[in-house]
């Protein structure tokens, strides 16, 4: 008789050994919440984030002075208005505020409705240059009153800009505030419209801005050399632009934005690139 393996038909018991360690469920990392700002800017003139440009302009492109003035707090917000002005040097008054401090690569956003009128242009931006020691570094949004139903799109590093585009929107957005937004990464820039990406620089593209910048917005009009691009003057004296929030999410940052509370318009999609 042939014996049969002495593990068959059973199973020899093994070592017990300890139970193993239960998987720990993976969860997101928490994201910083500090670094960032968000505005309102409900008293302009007292704004922790922003103060009022105050200053000459007659030796740049601009056809007026910055005078805090020209900022006022309406609606919730704050209105930049240009005005007219007989007599002085320059036939214009103007609207700037800018960031106490300098940002650099992240989300910026802002609610707003740009002015309306032939000669006008809106801004709303991140710049550094010269007057601040910097290479010339900027991010553009831009309107001009002339045509408020196309918005602008730029971005400059050392001074030269590689490829503005400008887009036909579903909207005039001189009738009612939308959101604008841009984020600035260390590779590329994309643009939005009411959360809907725009535009985006195109990857390996060697003009991305690096050097951090104040966040400005101005409404104002230039001197004559500046018609061809944004029309004759034409506008009524005290028309501005309406900013009710402006916000910065430092990259990789999950702080407050303007995005968190703005409902966009239902029904209103992708512009068409004119430019």
């Amino acid at each position: 008789m042939v014996s049969e393996p002495d593990f068959y038909p059973w199973i020899r018991p093994a070592k017990v050994g300890p139970a193993p360690e239960p998987v720990a469920r993976w969860t997101q990392p928490r994201k910083p919440r500090s670094g960032g700002f968000l505005t309102r800017l409900n008293a302009p003139l007292e704004d922790p984030v922003f103060r009022a440009s105050d200053h000459g302009n007659l030796d740049t492109f601009y056809g007026g002075d910055w005078v805090p003035e020209n900022v006022q707090s309406r609606n919730g917000g704050a209105f930049l208005e240009v005005r007219r002005i007989t007599g002085a040097p320059a036939p214009y008054s103007a609207a700037e505020m800018q960031s106490h401090k300098t940002y650099q690569y992240g989300r910026y956003e802002a609610v707003m409705q740009p002015a309306r009128g032939s000669g006008l242009v809106t801004a709303f931006f991140t710049y550094t240059g010269a007057w601040f020691g910097d290479p010339h570094d900027e991010v553009d949004i831009e309107f001009l009153g002339s045509d408020t139903t196309r918005i602008h799109f730029n971005y400059f590093r050392k001074g030269k800009t590689t490829q503005p585009a400008t887009f036909d929107l579903p909207f005039d957005a001189a009738d009612a505030p939308h959101l604008y937004a841009f984020e600035w990464r260390p590779d590329g820039i994309t643009w939005f419209v009411d959360g809907v990406p725009y535009y985006a620089t195109q990857p390996g593209d060697p003009g991305i801005p690096q050097t951090a910048g104040k966040v400005m917005i101005s409404t104002w009009t230039g001197k004559k050399q500046m018609e061809a691009w944004h029309g004759k003057p034409l506008f009524r004296d005290g028309a501005g632009t309406q900013f009710n929030c402006i916000s910065f999410t430092p990259l990789g940052h999950d702080t407050p934005q303007c995005s968190d509370t703005y409902q966009a318009t239902p029904g209103k999609g992708r512009g068409n690139n004119a430019g």
